[in-house]
């Protein structure tokens, strides 16, 4: 493990954001299995929205990823039981948030972006998933409510 800083940032919506993004997720799995087209839509839509946050090295070479969407807490309880697809609906008109994209190259990223994560979804409910590898630990739903009072993204 190295003291190497680490910056979580949100990334403005470009077409460098969206290629480093995809350089990322293209090497960690299971992502780097996934259709080019469903997983580059679900970026692109995280980076437009700012559903999303970045961690970087002093390198400025990215490190971890956590990407969301604005749902309804309906349907994200039938996502986690996986029962059908998890529905966007439109911000303002949402009551929960689902972590749908998260992959993590050092592991000191991975709290202070699911920290940064609840703290950019103030009020709500966050679901998320974890996929592990099958063979070691079956996998893990969840959900936590965020409260109004968090302290900054990152803290």
């Amino acid at each position: 493990m190295t003291d190497e800083p680490l910056e979580i940032i949100q990334m403005n919506p470009s077409y460098e954001a969206f290629g480093m993004t995809l350089d990322f997720l293209s090497r960690s799995l299971p992502f780097g299995k996934f259709e080019l087209a469903h997983i580059s839509e679900l970026i692109r839509d995280q980076l437009r929205l700012s559903h999303h946050l970045a961690a970087l090295n002093s390198g400025r070479e990215m490190v971890g990823y956590a990407g969301w969407i604005h749902t309804s807490a309906p349907a994200a309880e039938i996502w986690m039981r996986d029962m059908g697809p998890l529905r966007s609906v439109q911000s303002g008109s949402h009551d929960a948030a689902a972590l749908t994209v998260v992959s993590v190259a050092d592991t000191r990223a991975t709290l202070r972006l699911m920290r940064g994560a609840r703290n950019l979804n103030p009020g709500i409910r966050v679901f998320f998933k974890r996929t592990y590898d099958e063979t070691l630990r079956a996998a893990k739903k969840s959900s936590v409510l965020n409260f109004d009072d968090q302290p900054g993204i990152a803290d």
